[in-house]
């Protein structure tokens, strides 16, 4: 029984720095952070629903509402408003996310993405640095920043 006290003393030690802070990603994917990753590519996929519904409000609602840098949450409405009314629905892909770090209030990711409309004047890609911040169970870009792309298209 004292075997069984210390080995459970060691594995609950070991758990408790990784659940404060970021995820080292040294070590194999634990469950935790398959499940925060699986969080993050289903907000992508929120946002493709936003696009493909051509919803200029349920893609606004899916920033912060504090965001500020680059635009508001209302700059970012008019935007999608805009965007929806001269192009229409479109396809929105998340062409690979590379997590920086990621934590269960947090994440900071680099996301090459690409949008295509059906009139094609309006497609457009890129790749952005994005900050995400988790409020209750959602996740919300608190600020972004466009980075080179460096692909063709």
């Amino acid at each position: 029984m004292g075997i069984f006290r210390r080995i459970t003393a060691a594995a609950l030690l070991a758990f408790l720095p990784t659940g404060c802070g970021y995820i080292n990603f040294s070590k194999p994917m634990s469950n935790e952070e398959i499940v925060l990753r699986s969080e993050i590519r289903g907000y992508y996929e929120d946002v493709s629903q936003a696009f493909a519904a051509g919803n200029a409000d349920a893609l606004a609602d899916l920033y912060d509402e504090s965001i500020a840098d680059p635009m508001t949450r209302e700059q970012i409405r008019d935007w999608a408003r805009n965007f929806f009314k001269v192009h229409g629905p479109a396809q929105f892909k998340a062409m690979k996310i590379d997590i920086d770090s990621i934590g269960h209030v947090s994440a900071v990711l680099v996301l090459t993405y690409l949008v295509d409309t059906r009139d094609g004047a309006g497609s457009f890609h890129g790749v952005e640095r994005d900050h995400l911040l988790k409020h209750g169970r959602r996740w919300y870009v608190s600020s972004w920043e466009k980075l080179s792309d460096d692909r063709k298209h």
